[in-house]
């Protein structure tokens, strides 16, 4: 008999110690709400000083503990107490997550005894809300992205259609009506080629997305003269400039500057960013500023203009891909919305970075840096 007790006893005292070391932190309270089982891990896990853990210690002292520290907020302490006994005392199974101030996030089940009282057990899933809430966050950009994509379709058929229209249409009426003037029938020539060259825009940034989303495009890597490289691609563009009359700066520092890049992808960037500015300038008393700027490790090139400028909260959407964010007046720009994408692609394989920094309506500033030249 006593070597059967004692069997018992260890055996009892191997699930004390196994009930020790479960990951899950546990209580039991009987049918008067007093504690009478419990392991470390419940301590711990809910933040419960040592001396709380004894046998026969009330629930109420436990939510009174809670109360104090500021648990459950704003309120008489003993109220909020009072509050949760009421609700203990129905011994219904429940099973809820809760917060810790510490930002842990516990899942808290509980399960009804026979003849009173009740088993509960406290589950840390921190890293499953995380990761739940990383693949949500994760669906909803997916989502997005997919509702953004089939608008871009949609919005490049529609601008593929239009220049394509216009180009028909003249084509036909020139055709149509050999009389037509001198004058007249250069106007129409003027807006076909205008027609051509938005059309051969459109298509050469949809070709330059896909040859860099396949990994396909061609870079030729040189060390270039910054200077030379800003200047030409400010000359290039300097006939829009005065079309629209919008006025055109260049800074350049006094000293060589020079860069590790690819001379027509960068030439690109620039292109797109001073076109970009053209378009939210204003006709007339538009100003746009184009600056270099010569460090040891990179080169900043920034285009500063004075338009409506761009939301903070819309700063990074400018570069993702089938995204335009609207003018000031609520209308889409031209174009397909590619442009400032691609240069956030070219900017990241030449090794440097893209932003801009824009509080409306104090215009815009569109920088980008490229690895200076050792």
């Amino acid at each position: 008999m006593s070597s059967a007790n004692g069997v018992e006893a260890s055996r009892v005292d191997l699930i004390v110690r196994g009930l020790a070391y479960l990951a899950q932190g546990f209580s039991i309270f009987d049918r008067e709400l007093r504690l009478v089982a419990w392991n470390r891990q419940f301590l711990e896990l809910l933040g419960f000083p040592d001396d709380l853990g004894t046998i026969g210690r009330p629930l109420a002292d436990f939510f009174r503990f809670n109360a104090e520290r500021g648990d459950y907020g704003a309120g008489d302490i003993e109220d909020l107490v009072k509050e949760r006994i009421t609700l203990a005392s129905k011994a219904e199974p429940h099973c809820f997550e809760r917060m810790r101030p510490n930002g842990m996030v516990l899942e808290v089940r509980g399960t009804p005894l026979p003849g009173g009282g009740f088993v509960t057990t406290y589950s840390d899933v921190t890293e499953r809300k995380t990761w739940e809430e990383s693949l949500q966050a994760a669906k909803q950009k997916a989502e997005e992205a997919n509702h953004a994509k089939s608008a871009f379709l949609n919005m490049v058929t529609h601008d593929l259609r239009t220049p394509l229209t216009s180009i028909r249409s003249f084509a036909e009426i020139l055709g149509d009506n050999p009389e037509i003037g001198a004058e007249q029938r250069q106007e129409f020539l003027g807006i076909i080629n205008g027609e051509c060259l938005r059309l051969v825009r459109m298509i050469n940034d949809l070709l330059d997305f896909a040859k860099i989303e396949a990994g396909r495009m061609d870079w030729c890597i040189a060390d270039l003269d910054a200077a030379d490289l800003v200047k030409s691609a400010v000359t290039s563009i300097t006939p829009m400039f005065a079309e629209k009359r919008v006025a055109l700066e260049l800074a350049l520092p006094t000293h060589a500057a020079r860069v590790v890049g690819d001379h027509d992808r960068l030439t690109q960037v620039l292109i797109n960013l001073l076109s970009n500015a053209l378009k939210f300038a204003p006709e007339s008393s538009g100003r746009v500023l184009v600056s270099l700027d010569y460090g040891p490790t990179e080169t900043r090139v920034s285009v500063a203009d004075n338009g409506p400028g761009i939301p903070p909260e819309k700063h990074d959407e400018v570069f993702e891909e089938f995204r335009q964010v609207l003018g000031a007046s609520g209308a889409r720009p031209a174009g397909t919305g590619l442009g400032l994408a691609i240069c956030r692609r070219i900017v990241d394989h030449l090794g440097g970075r893209i932003w801009v920094e824009s509080v409306p309506p104090d215009g815009a500033t569109f920088s980008f840096t490229v690895p200076s030249s050792p």
